[in-house]
């Protein structure tokens, strides 16, 4: 076919003349119709964000993106909800190829499709830049509990209050707890607890007063708002009494493992900084208030019998100036029998009473070997005002094989609430 037009044509000039001008109109008109399509000029597109991440919140989105080098750019327009919403960031000529960070409030709770274009100042704008991103609200709020306490106690030994805590889920974004509490001088402190830990202690509780707690959430990696649960309040009863422990502030030397200021190179030797008398000086009269037990642990000594003569009137004491106030003082890992007469005592003055005189003057004593044996004696006693005072022990043995060891020894204010 269409060698017969060629052929009709070449041998009838007038028809291929026809032929030619037909096209040449054809040619004509689709450039006028381009021209008029871009009569205002080519198509340009200017830069588009760069670099764009979008970070969960709370009602809210973070957005963060790159201004692209375009000098002409002058502002953002972020669209969503199938861009019945918007907002319009201004960008000035410090922004370009710089990256912005901008929060979008957004009041649908879920996952958002946003669009971005950047424009230049005749409206011009970029190709789209299509992200998503979520948000969270009070569905996941209200979905949030409250890291629970197992058990919360203050020790009357050291005063310190410790709150334990229950496991929870990481799952659902937990990562702390925080803790309110009122402190001995009646001021509030806040401490958190990481999910990884389980306890916390607090050595400045007020002790009886109650504390606040809440936990605190992430609903995923990417969000830049914490979530917290409701505020949950724990009364922590009060002890009876508490125990300081004030031993290094008054005593020296209180063991474990006590040291001594001279010994006889094998076992027996002098407490340092205790006073001992003649008559705990059992041992060829110069040594026996020290003994290095096993080879290894110098301990408090009283030892008749097994060869050492009797033990009397043996004082080993120390002499301090406390202040008013409640005491607890004790002696610990004791080692002893029965037999004798053997006393822990406090007095007044520079020196403990002698045996026989300490129930009529002591301020207060106790005896040093009850029956049954154990491992700790206690001496509390009260002082109305600062006084000094000698503290320690006291023992008579006969030298029939008894005697009295101990590890160390504690003094403790006592304050009853």
């Amino acid at each position: 076919m269409k060698h017969n037009l060629l052929n009709r044509l070449f041998k009838h000039p007038g028809l291929l003349l026809l032929a030619m001008i037909t096209l040449s109109f054809a040619a004509c008109e689709k450039a006028d119709q381009y021209k008029e399509f871009v009569k205002d000029g080519e198509i340009s597109y200017i830069g588009k964000l760069d670099s764009v991440k979008v970070y969960s919140g709370k009602n809210r989105v973070m957005l963060r993106g790159m201004i692209t080098s375009d000098p002409k750019i002058v502002e953002c327009r972020v669209f969503w909800n199938n861009k019945k919403d918007s907002i319009v960031i201004p960008v000035t000529k410090e922004m370009i190829a710089d990256t912005i960070h901008r929060f979008i409030d957004i009041a649908t709770e879920g996952f958002q499709n946003f669009v971005i274009y950047t424009y230049d100042a005749t409206g011009n704008s970029s190709i789209p830049v299509n992200t998503s991103g979520r948000t969270y609200g009070n569905r996941y709020q209200s979905g949030l509990v409250n890291r629970d306490i197992a058990t919360a106690r203050t020790d009357e030994t050291t005063g310190i209050t410790t709150v334990d805590f229950l496991g929870m889920d990481r799952l659902t974004g937990v990562f702390a707890t925080d803790l309110t509490y009122t402190k001995l001088n009646n001021q509030t402190a806040t401490v958190r607890i990481p999910i990884d830990s389980s306890r916390i202690s607090l050595k400045d509780f007020k002790y009886g007063s109650t504390v606040n707690y809440k936990t605190l959430f992430l609903p995923d990696t990417i969000s830049v708002d914490t979530f917290y649960s409701a505020i949950n309040t724990r009364e922590i009863a009060a002890p009876s009494f508490i125990k300081i422990n004030v031993t290094n502030t008054y005593l020296k030397n209180a063991g474990a493992n006590f040291s001594r200021s001279t010994w006889d190179n094998s076992r027996w030797g002098l407490l340092a900084d205790w006073t001992t008398s003649a008559g705990a000086k059992n041992v060829n009269n110069t040594y026996g208030s020290y003994e290095l037990r096993n080879g290894s642990t110098g301990m408090i000594s009283f030892e008749a019998g097994w060869g050492l003569p009797a033990v009397n009137d043996g004082l080993i004491y120390q002499t301090v100036t406390l202040p008013a106030g409640t005491y607890s003082f004790e002696a610990n890992n004791l080692d002893q029998n029965s037999g004798g007469t053997r006393y822990i005592a406090v007095a007044n003055g520079t020196s403990l009473p002698l045996v026989a005189d300490i129930p009529a003057t002591a301020i207060k004593y106790g005896v040093l070997n009850p029956q049954p044996a154990s491992s700790t004696v206690k001496l509390e006693f009260t002082l109305t005002q600062t006084t000094q005072v000698s503290i320690g022990f006291a023992a008579t043995m006969a030298a029939t094989g008894q005697y009295t060891k101990i590890g160390n020894v504690r003094l403790y204010t006592i304050q009853y609430l």
